[in-house]
């Protein structure tokens, strides 16, 4: 077999096409690879909080924890909708009625127009809690079975409730009192 000249000047010119081609796509890959890295590198810095912010202005999380509570604060204390709170468990109390002891049960509800003294109910139940099973157990049975007994015990447990979010809140906070469950026994 013999070879030809025009068959050594194509094998001359495959070999110089490929070379060619074999740098580009290295190139490409390297460039692509740097391009990947730099953008998981930057993402990270991102969703870390490293970059992406203003860098004028670092807010210590102190700041920012103030400024949090204090949107909050403003929020909440716009009125919304009557919002209600139920105390879970009832509350259940023995007294002492003419040498006999009893037993009073009230499933407690109250609500309000602001949103941010359900919060405060719930922070301060322990003390709202204590005032009333004091309130509750110095009632005697014959105050409790009428309707203006359980009204005035109403009130009185409003106001005990008012007070304590005073003392702690600022304000009387809540509206209204419910008894959603009254058993004497």
């Amino acid at each position: 077999m013999a070879i030809n000249d025009d068959d050594l000047e194509l094998d001359s010119e495959a070999e110089t096409d490929s070379k060619p081609s074999n740098k580009k796509k290295i190139i490409i890959f390297a460039v692509v690879g740097i391009l990947v890295v730099g953008l998981a590198v930057g993402a990270t810095l991102f969703f870390t909080g490293v970059i992406g912010g203003d860098a004028t202005t670092e807010v210590s999380e102190e700041s920012a924890t103030e400024d949090a509570a204090e949107e909050e604060t403003a929020e909440a204390e716009v009125p919304t909708d009557t919002v209600y709170h139920k105390f879970k468990p009832a509350f259940v109390v023995n007294f002492e009625d003419k040498g006999k002891l009893r037993f009073l049960q009230v499933d407690l509800s109250v609500s309000t127009k602001l949103p941010s003294v359900i919060d405060a109910l719930v922070k301060h139940e322990p003390v709202i809690r204590n005032n009333l099973v004091l309130l509750y157990s110095s009632k005697k049975a014959g105050e409790l079975n009428s309707i203006e007994g359980k009204e005035l015990l109403r009130t009185e447990t409003r106001e005990a409730i008012q007070q304590i979010m005073k003392d702690n809140i600022g304000n009387t906070g809540i509206d209204e009192v419910f008894f959603t469950g009254f058993v004497v026994q």
